[in-house]
């Protein structure tokens, strides 16, 4: 049996690389085909993805807004009821995260995502701590309300008793 030693390249052969010929008939038949396609191109598509991406990042814009409330009226509850958010700022916010939502369609970047377990975790913890601190603090404010009404109740039987 024969092997055939082949060449990896035209060096190995120690010749010069074949240049490639074509007829005047083929480069018209080339340039013909070129032809046909940009008869296939249509402004209105190009204007219309232009259109899909805008309404893209205004819907991701949309689910920013609405995270961004959700946490202006956590805030509200938790620190102060006259709390929120600059609504330029709020506006920019949105618009600069609305990009991250459309590129990885609402999902986390790769790099992130092998780690959603441990930060939904870490959410979760840290919601129940916040309501749990939340109880705390209405328990110590009904406490507080309870015991100056029981100190007005008190003040008003002593008040009475020296009246009669």
């Amino acid at each position: 049996m024969e092997t055939e030693n082949l060449a990896v390249n035209d060096a190995e052969l120690g010749d010069t690389p074949a240049i490639e010929t074509h007829s005047e008939q083929d480069e018209k038949a080339f340039l013909s085909t070129l032809d046909d396609d940009s008869q296939d191109f249509d402004p209105t598509s190009v204007k219309a993805k232009e259109d899909d991406k805008k309404a893209e990042t205004e819907a991701a814009a949309g689910v920013v807004f609405i995270g961004l409330m959700t946490v202006e009226q956590t805030m509200k509850t938790m620190v102060h009821p006259e709390f929120g958010f600059d609504p330029d700022q709020s506006e920019a916010v949105a618009y600069k995260v609305a990009p991250l939502i459309v590129k990885y369609g609402g999902n986390p970047p790769p790099w992130l995502a092998a780690y959603m377990d441990e930060i939904m975790a870490v959410a979760a913890i840290g919601m129940l701590a916040i309501s749990s601190w939340m109880q705390v603090k209405q328990l110590k404010a009904a406490d507080i309300a309870a015991a100056k009404e029981k100190a007005k109740q008190a003040a008003n039987d002593d008040h009475q008793q020296e009246a009669a």
